[in-house]
């Protein structure tokens, strides 16, 4: 298999994570949606990562199909999502907010970014990043408030902790004002000790 994308996308990243947590071997190709157009156009005609291209050629688009079809056929056990009930919901629950985090703080990083500065709408941006920040919190308390005490939903990481320490990291990254002074210590933990992790750590985005 192959994972189209770098890992500075959270989308490319968390993918990568849920396939080493999975021991799933696969090549990853670092296209960048800035510099690849044409070649990430072969294999997703909206040009976004992650993709993912199957042993038999087939090709799997968006981070959410990706993850789906690797638990399908790979998480017989149901560890990075339980099957059914309010274990599940719970987990579904807290990966939405961290995904949710991960596409506002795209949203404000491309705004400051990608656009001349006399055309940047100020609004806009507050409004992300104060969406981010109601994220951050969120998954803060729910980190301060696990049950196990090191992970959301449970006594191993699920999806939840996977998006959880992905929005933190990639948050870090392209606004690493919102996290001065450490102001999520519980979600900053807890993306610690995902790092720690070889499935985590060895995903983190290296510049260069």
């Amino acid at each position: 298999m192959q994972l189209i994308g770098r890992n500075l996308s959270p989308f490319v990243r968390r993918t990568a994570i849920v396939l080493n947590l999975l021991d799933l071997k696969y090549e990853q190709v670092g296209l960048s949606t800035a510099d690849d157009m044409a070649e990430i156009a072969k294999h997703n005609p909206i040009v976004r990562v992650p993709a993912m291209i199957l042993d038999d050629g087939e090709a799997l688009l968006d981070s959410n199909a990706i993850i789906d079809h690797l638990l399908e056929v790979a998480d017989p056990d149901n560890r990075l999502l339980p099957a059914s009930g309010a274990e599940r919901r719970a987990v579904l629950r807290l990966a939405a907010i961290g995904h949710g985090i991960m596409e506002k703080a795209v949203s404000s990083s491309y705004e400051r970014n990608r656009r001349p500065k006399e055309k940047v709408f100020d609004g806009w941006v507050n409004q992300v990043e104060d969406q981010v920040k109601g994220g951050l919190a969120a998954l803060n308390a729910a980190a301060a408030q696990a049950k196990g005490g090191e992970w959301l939903c449970g006594d191993h990481p699920t999806l939840a902790d996977v998006n959880a320490a992905v929005a933190h990291d990639f948050t870090q990254i392209v606004a690493p004002y919102i996290m001065k002074d450490d102001p999520y210590p519980a979600l900053t933990a807890l993306a610690q000790r995902g790092n720690a992790m070889p499935a985590f750590g060895d995903t983190a985005f290296k510049p260069g």
